[in-house]
């Protein structure tokens, strides 16, 4: 089954980490490639890698050992830790951990460095429970949360009370550079890598905030593996919050708190600048998978390879590529301008045009490339999302959602 694997990913191209656990193939641990843009450091299995919001598992876990000891309770609100006069102080832990607060999303939102004085300026999405989107500022706030209740940093807890429990050696959000694979991003035009400051959309995103709870952990495939395995036996809290944590809620089947829930397993994946990362656990801990690269990739790409990964086998069917081909909008795009999508929260988008490309503009969200890749369809860089400009139609992995021009 090694070789197999191997095989597979060295013919795919694949840059980075992952691990595979299942009943008949036993445990594998694999690295490939370079932790640097010049090829000059190989990765091995002690090499960090950001995995992003696979964070949000952590802090989940952190959370719920704070409720097992009744240092804290799911309806406490924000108004228990921050100064707030708006409806933002009716959100509960549980909301946050959730994505039921309707607080707006952070990122994109150039100017913010202290999350309460943002909150403070902005009106939620939704009233709190009653609807459900993901938002990174919840993790951001339950860190800040954690942090005031144990009344230790972030790091501190996260070493104290999950890494040593587990054993985890390779895992932190304050990383030796020396320790870690440099994030390469994909020049789409030049057709090939070049560093986060080489990009004109993303350089200088890694200093904007200096959040962390939502992403800002640094681990390995092994540890990752051996954090969910221990979560699932109750090493870190008990078996009836692990129950509770990894149960759908009533506004989202496929979420419970802090963990991704899909076809009886649970776990996250991430995505931050020239990293990717996934991690998913079956609810009986018997298959195990982990795949972490600091290149950025096709997603169609990665969830081909991840399938591949859940089963292996030979195969001589050659795997997407690991970028797509796009083509240089011309004088019949015409696309600049605002428009909504007709969802649950209205989400609104901006269209505008790049020297060379199109930049989409969503609503606190950070600015990406949106590149033409047939005529009137536009892929949203570095997502699984596509915009059908004839049609009208907004399409996010198989969902379909008419817009309209304002």
């Amino acid at each position: 089954m090694f070789a197999t694997i191997y095989s597979a990913l060295e013919k795919a191209q694949f840059n980075g980490a992952i691990y595979v656990e299942s009943p008949n193939a036993g445990s594998i641990s694999l690295t490939l490639g370079y932790k640097d843009l010049n090829h000059s450091s190989t990765i091995t299995e002690n090499t960090l890698f950001d995995i992003a919001s696979l964070s949000k598992m952590y802090t989940a876990v952190m959370a719920l050992q704070l409720l097992e000891q009744k240092a804290i309770r799911l309806e406490d609100t924000l108004s228990n830790w921050f100064d707030m006069t708006n409806a933002c102080k009716q959100v509960t832990i549980e909301h946050l951990l959730t994505h039921t607060s309707g607080i707006p999303e952070y990122i994109g939102n150039t100017s913010c460095e202290d999350i309460a004085e943002f909150l403070r300026d902005k009106q939620p999405y939704f009233p709190a429970g009653c609807g459900w989107s993901y938002s990174n500022t919840n993790y951001v706030l339950l860190a800040k949360m954690i942090e005031h209740t144990s009344q230790l940093s972030y790091e501190d807890y996260l070493q104290k009370m999950i890494a040593a429990p587990l054993q985890l050696q390779h895992t932190t959000s304050q990383p030796a550079a020396e320790h870690v694979a440099v994030g390469r991003l994909f020049d789409y035009t030049k057709r090939n890598y070049i560093a986060l400051a080489d990009d004109p959309i993303f350089k200088g995103i890694d200093t904007q905030h200096g959040f962390y709870g939502d992403g800002g952990i640094y681990s390995t495939a092994k540890d990752i593996a051996r954090f969910v395995k221990g979560f699932l036996h109750g090493k870190l809290v008990s078996p009836e919050w692990v129950r509770r944590a990894v149960t759908p809620t009533a506004s989202r089947p496929n979420y419970g708190y802090g963990f991704v829930l899909q076809d009886g397993a649970f776990g996250h994946s991430g995505g931050w600048p020239g990293y990717s990362a996934h991690c998913l656990c079956s609810l009986d801990g018997d298959q195990i998978t982990v795949l972490l690269t600091n290149e950025e990739v096709s997603p169609i790409y990665e969830q081909q390879l991840l399938a591949f990964l859940n089963d292996p086998h030979d195969s001589e069917e050659p795997l997407p590529p690991k970028h797509p081909g796009i083509l240089l909008p011309d004088a019949s795009d015409r696309i600049e301008g605002t428009y909504q999508l007709a969802d649950e929260v209205h989400t609104r988008f901006t269209i505008k045009r790049d020297d060379d490309h199109f930049i989409v503009s969503f609503q606190d969200q950070h600015d990406t490339h949106l590149f033409k890749i047939e005529p009137n369809v536009y892929w949203i860089r570095n997502t699984m999302s596509c915009i059908n400009m004839r049609e009208r139609i907004f399409m996010d992995e198989g969902a379909e959602i008419p817009f309209h021009q304002q």
